[in-house]
Protein backbone atom coordinates (compact mmCIF):
# COMPACT_ATOMS: atom_id res chain seq x y z
CA UNK A 1 0.00 0.00 0.00
CA UNK A 2 1.41 4.02 -0.94
CA UNK A 3 1.32 5.46 2.52
CA UNK A 4 1.96 8.87 0.81
CA UNK A 5 -1.72 8.27 -0.39
CA UNK A 6 -4.01 10.56 1.50
CA UNK A 7 -7.68 9.10 0.56
CA UNK A 8 -10.88 10.78 -0.06
CA UNK A 9 -13.72 8.67 -1.35
CA UNK A 10 -16.38 10.19 -2.94
CA UNK A 11 -20.14 9.20 -2.61
CA UNK A 12 -21.43 8.40 -6.38
CA UNK A 13 -24.48 10.46 -6.12
CA UNK A 14 -22.67 13.76 -5.49
CA UNK A 15 -23.54 16.25 -7.75
CA UNK A 16 -20.99 17.70 -10.22
CA UNK A 17 -21.02 21.12 -7.90
CA UNK A 18 -20.36 19.14 -4.46
CA UNK A 19 -17.22 17.45 -6.47
CA UNK A 20 -15.93 20.79 -7.44
CA UNK A 21 -16.06 22.00 -4.08
CA UNK A 22 -14.92 18.50 -2.54
CA UNK A 23 -11.95 18.90 -4.48
CA UNK A 24 -10.76 22.28 -3.40
CA UNK A 25 -11.52 21.33 -0.29
CA UNK A 26 -8.98 17.87 -0.23
CA UNK A 27 -6.57 19.89 -1.77
CA UNK A 28 -6.08 22.34 0.99
CA UNK A 29 -6.32 19.35 3.32
CA UNK A 30 -3.17 18.50 1.42
CA UNK A 31 -5.28 14.98 0.22
CA UNK A 32 -3.73 13.76 -3.14
CA UNK A 33 -5.72 10.90 -3.75
CA UNK A 34 -9.56 10.58 -4.73
CA UNK A 35 -11.23 6.87 -4.72
CA UNK A 36 -14.34 6.57 -6.99
CA UNK A 37 -16.67 3.68 -6.70
CA UNK A 38 -16.35 1.39 -9.72
CA UNK A 39 -19.70 2.58 -11.47
CA UNK A 40 -19.46 6.33 -11.08
CA UNK A 41 -19.88 8.54 -13.56
CA UNK A 42 -16.46 9.65 -13.37
CA UNK A 43 -15.43 6.56 -15.87
CA UNK A 44 -17.20 6.96 -18.18
CA UNK A 45 -17.30 11.17 -18.26
CA UNK A 46 -15.58 13.89 -20.98
CA UNK A 47 -13.60 16.85 -19.94
CA UNK A 48 -15.86 18.72 -17.10
CA UNK A 49 -14.69 21.50 -14.44
CA UNK A 50 -14.07 18.64 -11.91
CA UNK A 51 -12.31 16.31 -14.47
CA UNK A 52 -9.91 19.18 -15.20
CA UNK A 53 -9.57 19.99 -11.24
CA UNK A 54 -8.29 16.59 -11.08
CA UNK A 55 -5.71 16.49 -13.85
CA UNK A 56 -4.17 20.90 -12.28
CA UNK A 57 -3.55 19.12 -9.22
CA UNK A 58 -2.32 16.27 -10.57
CA UNK A 59 -4.67 13.98 -8.17
CA UNK A 60 -4.28 10.35 -8.03
CA UNK A 61 -7.08 8.21 -8.75
CA UNK A 62 -8.65 4.53 -7.08
CA UNK A 63 -11.49 3.10 -7.60
CA UNK A 64 -13.66 0.97 -5.36
CA UNK A 65 -15.63 1.27 -2.04
CA UNK A 66 -18.48 -0.19 -0.93
CA UNK A 67 -18.94 -1.90 -4.59
CA UNK A 68 -19.56 -5.75 -3.41
CA UNK A 69 -23.12 -5.21 -4.71
CA UNK A 70 -22.14 -4.53 -8.08
CA UNK A 71 -20.97 -7.71 -8.53
CA UNK A 72 -24.24 -9.35 -8.74
CA UNK A 73 -27.14 -7.52 -9.87
CA UNK A 74 -29.72 -7.54 -7.19
CA UNK A 75 -32.09 -7.84 -10.39
CA UNK A 76 -30.83 -11.40 -10.69
CA UNK A 77 -32.55 -12.36 -7.41
CA UNK A 78 -36.02 -12.88 -8.89
CA UNK A 79 -34.17 -15.61 -11.41
CA UNK A 80 -31.59 -17.06 -9.39
CA UNK A 81 -32.38 -16.44 -5.54
CA UNK A 82 -30.45 -19.35 -5.13
CA UNK A 83 -26.65 -17.05 -5.68
CA UNK A 84 -28.13 -14.95 -2.86
CA UNK A 85 -27.18 -15.72 0.85
CA UNK A 86 -29.64 -17.88 3.15
CA UNK A 87 -30.72 -16.38 6.31
CA UNK A 88 -33.42 -18.57 8.44
CA UNK A 89 -33.90 -20.96 5.78
CA UNK A 90 -34.95 -18.27 2.93
CA UNK A 91 -32.89 -16.35 0.63
CA UNK A 92 -32.40 -12.70 1.08
CA UNK A 93 -31.89 -10.05 -1.24
CA UNK A 94 -30.70 -7.17 0.67
CA UNK A 95 -26.52 -7.47 1.74
CA UNK A 96 -24.27 -9.93 -0.04
CA UNK A 97 -24.71 -13.45 -1.64
CA UNK A 98 -23.72 -16.86 -1.27
CA UNK A 99 -19.99 -17.26 -2.02
CA UNK A 100 -19.81 -21.10 -2.45
CA UNK A 101 -22.73 -21.15 -4.96
CA UNK A 102 -20.18 -22.07 -8.34
CA UNK A 103 -22.85 -19.78 -10.59
CA UNK A 104 -22.19 -16.69 -7.81
CA UNK A 105 -18.26 -17.02 -8.55
CA UNK A 106 -18.94 -16.84 -12.27
CA UNK A 107 -20.64 -14.23 -12.04
CA UNK A 108 -18.73 -12.18 -9.86
CA UNK A 109 -15.43 -12.68 -11.75
CA UNK A 110 -16.83 -11.73 -15.17
CA UNK A 111 -18.70 -8.78 -13.40
CA UNK A 112 -15.36 -7.70 -11.71
CA UNK A 113 -13.59 -7.90 -14.89
CA UNK A 114 -15.96 -5.96 -16.82
CA UNK A 115 -15.84 -3.11 -14.15
CA UNK A 116 -12.12 -3.38 -13.80
CA UNK A 117 -11.36 -3.33 -17.58
CA UNK A 118 -13.57 -0.12 -17.85
CA UNK A 119 -12.02 1.61 -15.09
CA UNK A 120 -7.98 0.85 -15.29
CA UNK A 121 -7.27 3.51 -18.02
CA UNK A 122 -8.12 5.96 -15.32
CA UNK A 123 -7.08 4.42 -12.38
CA UNK A 124 -3.39 6.21 -11.30
CA UNK A 125 -0.41 3.83 -11.31
CA UNK A 126 0.72 2.24 -9.24
CA UNK A 127 -3.38 1.10 -9.69
CA UNK A 128 -5.21 0.38 -5.76
CA UNK A 129 -8.62 -0.63 -5.63
CA UNK A 130 -10.78 -1.29 -2.61
CA UNK A 131 -13.59 -3.63 -2.56
CA UNK A 132 -15.05 -3.31 1.25
CA UNK A 133 -18.34 -4.90 2.84
CA UNK A 134 -21.52 -3.25 3.11
CA UNK A 135 -21.80 -0.52 5.68
CA UNK A 136 -22.49 -2.03 8.68
CA UNK A 137 -23.38 -5.12 7.37
CA UNK A 138 -19.96 -6.92 7.39
CA UNK A 139 -20.65 -10.21 9.35
CA UNK A 140 -24.38 -10.10 7.44
CA UNK A 141 -23.21 -12.96 5.14
CA UNK A 142 -24.92 -16.30 4.12
CA UNK A 143 -26.25 -19.52 6.08
CA UNK A 144 -26.80 -21.92 3.62
CA UNK A 145 -25.43 -25.45 4.56
CA UNK A 146 -22.05 -24.88 2.20
CA UNK A 147 -21.52 -21.61 3.29
CA UNK A 148 -22.00 -22.73 7.13
CA UNK A 149 -18.68 -23.70 7.27
CA UNK A 150 -17.57 -20.28 6.36
CA UNK A 151 -17.35 -17.12 8.64
CA UNK A 152 -18.20 -14.08 7.52
CA UNK A 153 -14.81 -12.84 7.35
CA UNK A 154 -13.61 -15.88 5.42
CA UNK A 155 -16.77 -16.05 2.73
CA UNK A 156 -16.21 -11.99 2.53
CA UNK A 157 -12.51 -12.84 1.73
CA UNK A 158 -13.90 -15.48 -0.88
CA UNK A 159 -15.70 -13.23 -2.67
CA UNK A 160 -12.82 -10.34 -2.98
CA UNK A 161 -10.26 -13.57 -3.82
CA UNK A 162 -12.82 -13.99 -6.73
CA UNK A 163 -11.98 -10.46 -7.86
CA UNK A 164 -8.33 -10.18 -7.18
CA UNK A 165 -7.57 -13.26 -9.58
CA UNK A 166 -9.58 -11.25 -12.26
CA UNK A 167 -6.87 -8.06 -11.16
CA UNK A 168 -4.15 -10.04 -11.46
CA UNK A 169 -4.86 -10.77 -14.94
CA UNK A 170 -5.65 -7.31 -16.37
CA UNK A 171 -2.79 -5.51 -14.21
CA UNK A 172 0.15 -7.87 -11.95
CA UNK A 173 0.91 -4.97 -10.14
CA UNK A 174 -2.01 -3.68 -9.00
CA UNK A 175 -3.43 -3.87 -5.74
CA UNK A 176 -6.54 -4.90 -3.92
CA UNK A 177 -7.37 -3.19 -0.29
CA UNK A 178 -9.71 -5.30 1.83
CA UNK A 179 -10.69 -5.31 5.67
CA UNK A 180 -10.01 -8.05 8.32
CA UNK A 181 -12.61 -7.73 10.56
CA UNK A 182 -12.30 -12.00 11.24
CA UNK A 183 -12.19 -12.50 15.19
CA UNK A 184 -9.89 -15.17 15.08
CA UNK A 185 -7.48 -14.32 11.95
CA UNK A 186 -5.50 -17.05 13.00
CA UNK A 187 -7.64 -19.67 11.96
CA UNK A 188 -8.95 -18.50 9.29
CA UNK A 189 -9.11 -21.24 6.60
CA UNK A 190 -9.60 -18.86 3.46
CA UNK A 191 -6.29 -16.51 2.91
CA UNK A 192 -6.04 -13.11 1.07
CA UNK A 193 -4.53 -13.61 -2.46
CA UNK A 194 -0.86 -12.35 -1.85
CA UNK A 195 -2.11 -8.78 -4.80
CA UNK A 196 -4.54 -7.90 -1.94
CA UNK A 197 -3.73 -5.50 1.54
CA UNK A 198 -5.69 -5.25 5.15
CA UNK A 199 -6.44 -1.70 5.21
CA UNK A 200 -7.93 0.10 8.22
CA UNK A 201 -9.99 3.05 6.30
CA UNK A 202 -13.37 2.06 5.84
CA UNK A 203 -15.19 4.37 4.08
Amino acid sequence: MDKSRKRLFIKKYTSIIEREKIIKLAVENECNTLVFSMDDGYFRSKNTLYTKLIKYYNLNIEAGGRDLHLLLPRRMYFFHSDMFRMEHGKRKLMHHFCPTNPKTISVISERARNFLTLVLPKVTAPRIFHLLPDEVHQNTWCACPACRAFRPAEQYIIAVNTASDELAKLDPAAKLAYIDFDPEPEAARVKPRKNMFNTAIVK
